[in-house]
């Protein structure tokens, strides 16, 4: 089981959420040579299934994004700045079968 997680920013609330680039090719899955863009799909902690797309830039510094679909999901949690995003990668089956992606919105925790 592998984790990348991440805090929310006005950005990633509003519009898209910006992946690290030195995550994109250890996390997420691996994108062919002249490809830019992939589906993903996460499963939330209900077992709902959210497609999302993945995008690269083209070039040395590729900016990955995760972007359609994102918004949806973003309102169905309630997901504010500040509030961490957690994908979990695991094996999806037998030795050598594909991953599955799940994805969990966490809030602060506030102390009185």
């Amino acid at each position: 089981m592998e984790v990348y997680s991440k805090i929310l920013t006005e950005t990633d609330v509003s519009t898209r959420l910006a992946v690290e680039s030195n995550t994109i090719d250890e996390f997420f899955p691996a994108f062919e040579a002249g490809q830019y863009s992939q589906n993903l799909v996460v499963e939330d902690e209900n077992g709902e299934r959210w497609p999302f797309r993945l995008f690269i830039r083209q070039g040395p510094y590729r900016k990955p994004t995760i972007s359609a679909g994102w918004l949806g999901f973003v309102m169905s949690k309630q997901a504010k700045v500040g509030d961490l995003v957690v994908f979990i990668k695991e094996r999806a089956g037998a030795i050598g079968s594909a991953f599955r992606y799940r994805i969990r919105v966490m809030k602060p925790v506030k102390f009185i």
